[in-house]
């Protein structure tokens, strides 16, 4: 029975962090099911499903790990992970845009809103851009409806929001398909 992790590291970016975790991980032979990385305010973050072979320990890979993550700066966690689900096609995808002047509780408000009705958020990414008429946020939301559910409905109560929030909001229905 195979052992899987999910191990998140974190730091200041520069070139090649990707290259020596992965090295590492390829040499102990363990394998990346899945993984999102990204930069956020000139920090680099990863954060890998990594599938271990029955003979290489958690202790193992940290201490191989922690070598490499101290000469980067890097701050690495793991986490045992109970089991993989494959990645199943994306059921009912839309994306939420929202873009507005930067506040504080825009995300807080609007996940609020699609917990209450049951939809999944998948990925959000967020971002502030300079731009000649000032500061502008930006929020994209990859959620899965409910089947049942009104996205019109959905997308009048969002703009009752957006209001209140001073947002623009809009819903698109996305593409079903994954990398």
């Amino acid at each position: 029975m195979s052992k899987y992790i999910s191990l998140t590291a974190i730091g200041k970016d520069r070139p090649g962090i990707v290259g020596a975790i992965t090295k590492v991980l390829y040499e102990l032979k363990c394998n990346i099911e899945d993984s999102t990385m990204t930069i956020l305010h000139g920090q680099f973050a990863m954060i890998l499903i990594v599938e271990l072979p029955l003979s290489i320990t958690l202790k193992k890979l940290s201490s191989d790990i922690s070598k490499k993550a101290k000469r980067l700066g890097l701050s690495v966690s793991y986490s045992p992970v109970a089991s993989v689900k494959k990645k199943k096609e994306k059921i009912n995808p839309y994306v939420i845009s929202v873009y507005g002047a930067d506040k504080t509780g825009i995300v807080y408000n609007i996940s609020k809103y699609l917990a209450g009705k049951k939809i999944n958020i998948t990925d959000v990414q967020t971002a502030v851009t300079n731009s000649k008429i000032g500061k502008t946020y930006i929020m994209l939301i990859e959620a899965q409806f409910p089947e049942k559910i009104s996205v019109q409905k959905v997308s009048s109560e969002l703009a009752e929001i957006s209001k209140s929030l001073g947002l623009s909001i809009s819903i698109n229905k996305a593409e079903s398909s994954e990398i």
